[in-house]
């Protein structure tokens, strides 16, 4: 049995058009996408990384800042924040990267989000008598 509400398909090339057509084979009729969530990850028809990038990180303040109260909290001490960190927020943002060929600005982007997240956790520094955050 198939769902055609259900069920849709995607074209990838290089060279893809904006023309979005619905397959239809037999009885069936097939939407055409141009892309869509599979196992958590995003599959775009253009092969562009950098939005797969920016969703996990999305992803990532989304869980930082649903749990921010921890972060914040001065009972609890830095080890146990970044352990926290290293167990619940950064696995989604860096879960199934290794699959995929990443580009630089990909590199780049995730490296600040990292850097801006320990910033808040450690909380700021002094660096020759000026505060740095």
């Amino acid at each position: 049995m198939i769902n055609e509400s259900k069920m849709k398909y995607m074209n990838t090339n290089r060279n893809i058009t904006n023309l979005e057509q619905d397959m239809i084979t037999n009885r069936h009729v097939f939407a055409m996408v141009q892309n869509f969530r599979y196992l958590g990850a995003l599959i775009i028809s253009k092969n562009v990384i950098i939005d797969e990038i920016k969703s996990r990180i999305a992803a990532g303040n989304r869980c930082f800042y649903s749990i921010r109260h921890i972060f914040r909290a001065k009972a609890i001490s830095k080890s146990v924040k970044i352990k926290i960190y290293k167990m619940m927020v950064k696995p989604l943002v860096v879960f199934g990267s290794e699959t995929g060929a990443m580009v630089e600005m990909g590199m780049t982007r995730l490296g600040m989000w990292e850097r801006m997240i320990l910033r808040r956790i450690y909380g700021p520094v002094v660096e020759q008598g000026i505060w740095r955050i």
